[in-house]
């Protein structure tokens, strides 16, 4: 009777000592899901440190910018603008005259 108990003891414990190892498994698997994103995190933040840092493209097109002279720009459009104004009035006048409604 001794031996039978002992014996199921040991089938339980060699059940317990399979489910251990598949959760060591699983467990194995997890870390090195873990390890792999805190690798591409860590290539993310330093992408991110060169785009934003003092050479980074991020600062490069902030230069540019600063250096669009929107102002002149804007001037010169306006200018553009009233010219066009102007040269259409005077086609329609020619072209009212031509007609002879003036």
């Amino acid at each position: 009777m001794t031996e039978k108990l002992i014996l199921e003891k040991l089938d339980n414990m060699s059940d317990r000592l399979v489910k251990i190892e598949e959760v060591i498994a699983i467990i194995a698997v997890q870390d090195e899901k873990i390890l792999n994103l805190q690798t591409q995190v860590s290539q993310l933040w330093k992408k991110h440190d060169q785009a934003c840092g003092p050479e980074g493209i991020v600062n490069q097109v902030k230069n540019f910018q600063a250096s669009c002279p929107r102002l002149q720009i804007k001037e010169t459009i306006d200018r553009q603008w009233v010219t066009i104004a102007l040269l259409a009035t005077m086609v329609c006048g020619s072209l009212l005259k031509a007609f002879g409604v003036f």
